[in-house]
C-alpha cells in the first residue's frame, strides 16, 4: 500500500510539473495577449506621429536570432498630447515571418516622410495605446499547441497515477482466466477506438507544433523566391497528413460508433479456432468487404541503464475474409480463423506478456472501417467446433514453407556435418533496396537541375547511393556455412569469389538464433525480414542466411537447421555487450 501511494504521489508531482509548466507558458505567451486583445476591442482609432523607431535584435546562446520593431510616437486626444511606445498587441520578439522587419520598414518610412500612422487608444485611459491590435495567429496557435502537449502529458500522467485498476481474482485466473478481465465478456468485447481517436489527435497536435511554423516560414521563403522554403513546406505537409489521419479516424468513430465483437465459442480456442461476429448498429452497404486478421503479440519492457523501452512484437498472424449477414439489430460480419496448437494463452493483466489482437478492416463506400480488439484466447480443452457459421470460410494457416525456403537456399547433409548455401541475389530485400535507392538518387539529380540549394541534391543523392549500394551488395553476396562435428566454417562470396572465411571450434558455439533485419509494407500488409545467425559464446555472430521473408518461414528454417546440426535454438538474439553483462551478473 505504501509503495502504491508513493508511486501515486510521485506520478502526481511529475505530471503536475508538466501540466503547470505548460499552463504557465500558455498564460505568459498567449493568455495575457488574448486578455489584452479583448480589452482593446472598445478602443478608439487615432493617428500618431513617429518620433523614433528601431529594429532590436536578440541572439540567444544557440545562435538563434529574434527581432522586435520598437517605436516612440505621439498622438492627440481631446486636445491633449500623449506619447506611447507599444507597437503590437504581442509584446515579445520573434522570428516568425517578416512581420517585425515589415513593421520597422513602415514606421521608418512614415517617420522619414513625416506621415502619420493609424493606431488605437483606450478612451478610459488615453495614455494606453497600440499601433497594431490585430492578433498574429501563428503566435497564438503555435504556443497554444506546444503548451497543450505539455498539459495533456501532465494530465495523462496524473490520471494514470490515480486510475484504479481492477485486480483479477486469483481463483478466477486459475480456473477461468478468460473471465479475469472485466472487458472480456461473452456478450461482446469492445475496442479502444475512442482512445485511438484521442491518440491520433494528440500525435497530430504534437507533430504540428513543429510542422505548422515550418510551413509558415516555408511559404514566406517561397514568396521571396527562396527555394529552401520547399523543404520547410514539405515538413508542413507532413503535419497536414497527421491532421488528415486524425480527422479520418474521428469520422470513422462517429460513423460506426461502438462495435462489439462477440466470440462464439467464448473464449477463442488454442488448437481450435477463433470465430464469432462483429455487431454493427446499422445496416451496411451490400458491397462492403471485410478482412479479419488474428495476431499473436508479445509485449516486453526492456531496461538498459536509465532507459526503458516497450516493444510490441507480432509473433504470428493469419487473415481471413469476413462474411456479412443481416440481423434484427443491424449488420453482422462473421469470421472464423484456425489457431495452431501450442501457442501461448492471453495475458490476464495489461502489461508484459503474450496477447491476441483481432484487427478488422472494412472496405466500403465513404469512410472505411478499422478496429482492433484484444480478445481472450486459451486452451480450454473443449472439443473443437466441427463447422463455422454457414457460409463463413475458415482461414487456415500455411504450415509448410519448404518451397519458399528451397528457393532461397540449399541445405545439404554431408559426411561429418551440414552445408548451408545461399546464392547471391536470393535475399528478399535486395531489389527493393536497389529500386528505393535509384528513386531517391533520381529525385536528387532532378532537384539538382532546379534552383534549389546545393544541399538538397547532395543529401538526396547520397541517401539514394547508400540504399542502392546496400541492395547491390546483397545481390552480389552469397554465404556458405558448414557446421560439422568439430568446427563451423563460414565463407562469404562476392561475384563468385571468396572474400572471407571464418572458422570456429564446435565447442565455442552458443547456438542458432533469428535476428529481425527489417520490415516492409505492401497492400496494407507488413512483412518482417529475418537473418539466421550462428552465435558463439563470445557473442560474435555469422550470417548463415539473410532476408528470410516472414516469421513462420524463419522459424521453420531455424528449427530445421537446429535439428540437422544438433545446435540449440536461442530464444532471442543477444549482442556481445548483453552477453558480457549477463556473464558478469552471474
Amino acid at each position: 500500500m505504501a509503495d502504491k501511494l508513493s508511486s501515486r504521489v510521485g506520478g502526481t508531482l511529475f505530471g503536475g510539473f508538466f501540466f503547470c509548466m505548460g499552463f504557465g507558458f500558455f498564460t505568459v505567451f498567449v493568455g495575457l495577449t488574448l486578455v489584452d486583445r479583448v480589452g482593446m476591442q472598445g478602443w478608439q482609432p487615432m493617428q500618431a506621429q513617429i518620433l523614433s523607431t528601431e529594429l532590436k535584435t536578440h541572439r540567444d546562446s544557440d545562435g538563434g536570432t529574434t527581432y522586435r520593431a520598437k517605436a516612440n510616437y505621439q498622438y492627440r486626444f481631446n486636445g491633449r498630447d500623449y506619447r506611447g511606445d507599444r507597437v503590437s498587441v504581442h509584446t515579445g520578439s520573434d522570428n516568425f515571418g517578416s512581420y517585425q522587419h515589415d513593421m520597422h520598414r513602415q514606421l521608418s518610412a512614415a517617420k522619414r516622410q513625416g506621415r502619420s500612422v493609424s493606431g488605437w487608444l483606450n478612451p478610459a485611459d488615453p495614455s494606453e495605446s497600440v499601433l497594431d491590435r490585430e492578433l498574429r495567429w501563428i503566435l497564438v496557435l503555435f504556443p497554444t499547441m506546444l503548451c497543450s502537449v505539455f498539459m495533456l502529458i501532465g494530465g495523462g500522467i496524473v490520471y494514470l497515477a490515480w486510475r484504479k485498476e481492477a485486480v483479477p481474482d486469483p481463483e478466477v485466473v486459475k480456473d477461468t482466466p478468460w473471465l479475469a478481465r472485466p472487458e472480456w465478456s461473452p456478450r461482446g468485447i469492445y475496442s479502444n477506438n475512442k482512445l485511438m481517436v484521442g491518440g491520433a489527435w494528440f500525435i497530430a497536435l504534437a507533430v504540428n507544433t513543429i510542422s505548422l511554423p515550418c510551413a509558415y516560414i516555408g511559404l514566406e521563403h517561397l514568396a521571396k523566391g527562396k527555394y529552401a522554403g520547399l523543404l520547410l513546406l514539405m515538413v508542413g505537409l507532413f503535419g497536414c497528413y497527421f491532421i488528415y489521419r486524425a480527422i479520418k479516424k474521428t469520422f470513422e468513430h462517429v460513423r460506426f460508433g461502438r462495435v462489439p465483437v462477440v466470440l462464439d465459442p467464448f473464449p477463442g480456442e488454442i488448437g481450435g479456432r477463433v470465430s464469432g461476429y462483429l455487431q454493427f448498429s446499422k445496416w451496411l452497404d451490400a458491397g462492403s468487404r471485410f478482412r479479419v486478421t488474428l495476431q499473436q503479440m508479445k509485449t516486453e519492457t526492456k531496461r538498459s541503464g536509465n532507459k526503458t523501452s516497450i516493444s510490441n512484437t507480432s509473433l504470428w498472424e493469419l487473415s481471413g475474409s469476413g462474411a456479412m449477414r443481416s440481423s434484427g439489430q443491424g449488420s453482422r460480419v462473421h469470421f472464423a480463423i484456425e489457431v495452431p496448437a501450442g501457442m501461448p494463452p492471453s495475458r490476464t493483466n495489461v502489461g508484459n506478456g503474450y496477447w491476441w489482437n483481432l484487427e478488422v478492416k472494412g472496405d466500403m463506400p465513404g469512410v472505411d472501417f478499422k478496429r482492433s480488439y484484444e480478445i481472450p484466447v486459451f486452451h480450454t480443452g473443449a472439443p473443437a467446433t466441427a463447422t463455422a457459421a454457414a457460409g463463413v470460410k475458415v482461414a487456415t494457416a500455411q504450415a509448410d514453407f519448404t518451397e519458399q525456403l528451397e528457393a532461397m537456399l540449399d541445405v545439404e547433409q554431408r559426411d561429418g556435418g551440414v552445408l548451408i548455401k545461399q546464392a547471391p541475389g536470393k535475399q528478399s530485400l535486395a531489389w527493393p533496396l536497389v529500386l528505393f535507392g535509384v528513386l531517391f538518387g533520381g529525385i536528387g539529380i532532378g532537384v539538382g537541375f532546379t534552383e534549389a540549394p546545393l544541399l538538397f541534391p547532395i543529401v538526396f543523392s547520397a541517401f539514394g547511393l547508400l540504399f542502392a549500394a546496400l541492395g547491390i551488395n546483397l545481390l552480389i553476396t552469397g554465404y556458405e556455412t558448414f557446421i560439422g562435428r568439430d568446427s563451423a566454417v563460414h565463407k562469404v562470396f562476392r561475384r563468385g569469389k571468396e572474400k572471407k572465411q571464418v572458422v570456429w571450434p564446435r565447442s565455442t558455439l552458443r547456438g542458432l538464433c533469428l535476428h529481425k533485419s527489417g520490415s516492409g509494407g505492401s497492400g496494407g500488409k507488413t512483412t518482417e525480414y529475418f537473418d539466421l545467425l550462428l552465435q558463439n559464446s563470445s557473442g560474435e555472430t555469422l550470417k548463415v542466411s539473410c532476408g528470410i521473408a516472414g516469421r513462420l518461414p524463419a522459424n521453420q528454417l531455424l528449427e530445421s537447421v537446429s535439428l540437422l546440426t544438433g545446435l540449440p535454438t536461442l530464444d532471442e538474439y543477444k549482442t556481445r555487450i548483453q552477453l558480457k553483462k549477463e556473464e558478469m551478473q552471474a
